[in-house]
């Protein structure tokens, strides 16, 4: 799989090597900054489809850099450098960079390491997606039930009758069961802002 790269370094002889090991994995390098250059700009401008960092050591200020980049735009990122911390690479990792290779570097290795990186992306990814599916059906689980709990109130329905009610309330509006439970809510929502109106104005009427 051919990527597009954005290269961070600020030595030109690794540069290099890097390039040279790219471009020999088939990959193509569409940028080179410096380690101090603000990286999501960067990435905004030349849409590469991975990163490839190589410093002496990762600043507080380029893992936070990272951070905010891989929440607004995530792509694969891959890290050498050549002295670490325990905190800064557990910073990495929390920040979503795919392999952080410390006093590792050797040019046969950057295609190894960042096709790990893209993998390790691609899972993430994967679990991300699926937690936030989950999160959305269960929204849709308690509106549903919202929609029903208020049905039975209204209406003095059991359990299974509000839940009818609802479906054939969605059918006849030809909507899905959350949107009919949506409009339920916000019927109920509206009407219960009426009353506290119109209790105010009465209270005012009073005085």
């Amino acid at each position: 799989m051919r990527l597009r790269i954005l290269l961070v370094t600020n030595r030109p002889e690794r540069a290099a090597l890097i390039e040279q090991a790219l471009v020999g994995a088939r990959h193509a390098v569409v940028a080179r900054i410096q380690p101090d250059d603000d990286i999501g700009l960067y990435v905004h401008e030349s849409q590469p489809d991975a990163v490839v960092i190589e410093v002496e050591e990762p600043t507080t200020g380029m893992l936070q850099q990272l951070q905010r980049l891989l929440t607004e735009q995530p792509l694969p990122v891959a890290v050498f450098a050549d002295r670490s911390d325990n905190d800064s690479l557990r910073a990495a990792m929390r920040a979503g960079v795919g392999t952080f290779v410390v006093d590792g570097f050797r040019p046969s290795r950057v295609a190894t390491v960042l096709e790990a990186a893209r993998l390790r992306f691609s899972e993430i990814q994967a679990l991300r997606r699926e937690r936030d599916r989950a999160v959305t059906q269960l929204t849709e689980r308690r509106t549903v039930e919202h929609a029903e709990n208020i049905l039975i109130r209204q209406h003095g329905l059991s359990d299974r009758s509000a839940q009818q009610a609802l479906q054939h309330q969605a059918a006849d509006g030809d909507r899905d069961l959350v949107g009919a439970a949506r409009e339920v809510i916000a019927v109920e929502e509206q009407r219960i802002q009426d009353r506290a109106a119109a209790s105010l104005r009465r209270y005012a009427g009073t005085k």
